[in-house]
């Protein structure tokens, strides 16, 4: 199966394993930036790389850096907080971390495939298919 990825630029800062999101901007196209809600429209997930060997950032958007995708539906993701159970739903929150998603109301965009221990771990999820028709 060919998987398209797009080539995005940092329209705001980005760190490495975060959940992303098309950047909506009248003046930037193409542009990323860390998905905060279970609203946004999610595009994939950075991979490991930073910037710079000496920084944290993986994209900045003051240098318009480019944003790299993991290229799989399998993906590495930075937790929110800590997630219990293998096979838990999840959304994005601040910064493009992961959490357990609303049990009500809420589409999970990927599945836990593992446990992780709170904010900060970094553990692999599934990235679930689009359900989120166009009303």
């Amino acid at each position: 199966m060919l998987q398209f990825s797009p080539n995005l630029i940092a329209g705001a800062d980005i760190n490495p394993f975060r959940i992303c999101k098309v950047f909506s901007s009248s003046t930037v196209s193409f542009g990323g930036a860390p998905a905060t809600a279970v609203t946004d429209f999610v595009v994939g997930v950075t991979d490991g790389s930073t910037r710079r060997f000496d920084a944290t950032l993986h994209a900045a958007s003051a240098t318009g850096d480019p944003i790299s995708l993991q290229p799989s539906n399998c993906v590495q993701i930075e937790a929110g907080a800590a997630i219990t159970n293998a096979g838990t739903g999840l959304m994005p929150t601040t910064g493009g971390k992961a959490i357990t998603a609303a049990t009500t109301g809420t589409i999970p965009m990927f599945v836990s495939l593992e446990p992780a221990a709170g904010d900060g771990t970094i553990f692999w999820a599934y990235r679930l298919p689009a359900t989120r028709g166009i009303a």
